[in-house]
């Protein structure tokens, strides 16, 4: 794997760890600067995960990571759990 599309997914994981959603079961993919998700998405477990909108939250997400730099694409193939 390129360093840059290692950098990159470091990124982007950074990136999701900052909404509210379990992304444990989630694989993040960088293939020539375009993100692969895929996996399974849930609540997270506790008061933080209670009343939140997966999939609201994970537009969020793929919003922010396609406005990031060096991303040519985002291909979401995630489900929620």
């Amino acid at each position: 794997m390129p360093l840059e599309d290692k950098r990159l997914r470091r990124l982007v994981e950074r990136e999701i760890s900052k909404h509210p959603v379990d992304n444990t079961l989630l694989r993040v993919l960088c293939i020539n600067e375009v993100i692969y998700l895929d996996g399974v998405v849930s609540e997270i477990r506790g008061p933080a995960g209670r009343g939140v909108d997966l999939e609201r939250q994970m537009n969020k997400v793929v919003e922010a990571i396609e406005g990031m730099k060096g991303v040519k694409d985002v291909v979401a193939d995630y489900r929620f759990g």
